[in-house]
């Protein structure tokens, strides 16, 4: 799978929605920095990723393409729900800004948050 989606990249094609649906969570983590970094933020709003299996690095990067992709919607109550599967990568004081949001945050969730952000 690293070695298809390697090629499908080297070929020119882009990681947009339809390529991050068809990659899927499973696969997701095998992605590399580079192949991170070219994600078009607005892609993650119509992918439906889970990267919670992945490495911190993968966690961390996704988080910033997320929080970029939905920042439109950081107001709004939905938000939350947008940004829940990427908040594994999320800084503290990412963190620290939803808690004044008063978001409800089940415990599983909360175990999967990087610990230097919860310290």
């Amino acid at each position: 799978a690293s070695a298809a989606i390697k090629r499908y990249v080297e070929l020119g094609n882009a990681l947009n929605a339809t390529a991050l649906d068809a990659i899927g969570s499973r696969y997701v983590c095998l992605l590399n920095a580079t192949e991170l970094r070219a994600i078009p933020p607005a892609s993650l709003k119509l992918a439906s990723l889970d990267p919670s299996a992945c490495s911190q690095e993968t966690k961390n990067l996704l988080y910033q393409k997320a929080k970029q992709a939905f920042s439109d919607q950081h107001h709004l109550p939905a938000y939350y729900e947008l940004i829940l599967p990427y908040l594994g990568g999320a800084p503290a004081a990412d963190l620290k800004a939803l808690s004044k949001d008063g978001v409800n945050m089940n415990v599983s969730t909360l175990v999967a948050l990087r610990r230097d952000s919860l310290m």
